[in-house]
Order: C-alpha cells, then sequence, then structure tokens
C-alpha cells in the first residue's frame, strides 16, 4: 500500500476528540451505571456470604435488640415518641429516621470502643 492513498475509512477525521465535560453538580452517566452494578453485586455477595439480603439482615438486628436499648436508640436519635417506634419493624422507618438511628449507633460503638478498662 502507498503511504499516499488515503486510509480505507472515509471518514477518518484523525485523533479521536476527548468527550465533552459534564457540567458540575450532575452526576456521571457512565458512573452511575457502574454504581447500580457495584451495588447489585454488594447484594449479591452479601446473600452468598449471609444467605439473606441486607435489609433482611437490618431487620434481624433491629428486632434482637432488647427494648430498653432501642428506646434509648429512639430517644438520642431524636424520635419524638419512642414508645410507638418502638413498635415499629426496622423498614417502617422513614430514610431519614433510619439514618439518624445508624449515625447514633456508629456514635455509640466509637465511644464505647475506647472502654477497655470497664468490661475486664
Amino acid at each position: 500500500m502507498d503511504c499516499a492513498e488515503t486510509p480505507e475509512h472515509h471518514e477518518f477525521h484523525g485523533q479521536p476528540k476527548p468527550p465533552p465535560p459534564i457540567p458540575d453538580g450532575k452526576p456521571n452517566p457512565f458512573y452511575a451505571r457502574h454504581a447500580a452494578k457495584l451495588a447489585k453485586l454488594r447484594e449479591e455477595c452479601v446473600v452468598i456470604a449471609f444467605g439473606q439480603r441486607r435489609a433482611l439482615l437490618e431487620e434481624d438486628e433491629w428486632r434482637a435488640l432488647p427494648l430498653m436499648l432501642r428506646f434509648f436508640v429512639l430517644t438520642e436519635a431524636g424520635m419524638a415518641d419512642p414508645d410507638d417506634a418502638l413498635r415499629r419493624g426496622w423498614r417502617e422507618y422513614p430514610d431519614a429516621e433510619r439514618s439518624a438511628i445508624r449515625a447514633t449507633l456508629r456514635a455509640w460503638i466509637r465511644d464505647l470502643d475506647a472502654l477497655s478498662a470497664l468490661t475486664l
């Protein structure tokens, strides 16, 4: 093939152009697809490791907590009526309340993790 000949692809326009930048504040759809795929794979790993979905594990752990501890967690998380909230299952709480409960438990675990002399 002679160097002077044009390439076989008649629409050759040189080097590929970089993709256009995505404006700030908008999620990149490429990463959104991968995040969804990773979430699905994470759920599959939990099912393989523990035999059930994470949502079911959360429900089981919530039911396994003693009522008095649940009451303290709900009070610390800012629930207006912890007595009524005690009767609800984990999935019955709105997302904001579940996030507050999780944050409270994480803080308690962090604080209690430093105690070693009292637990001996």
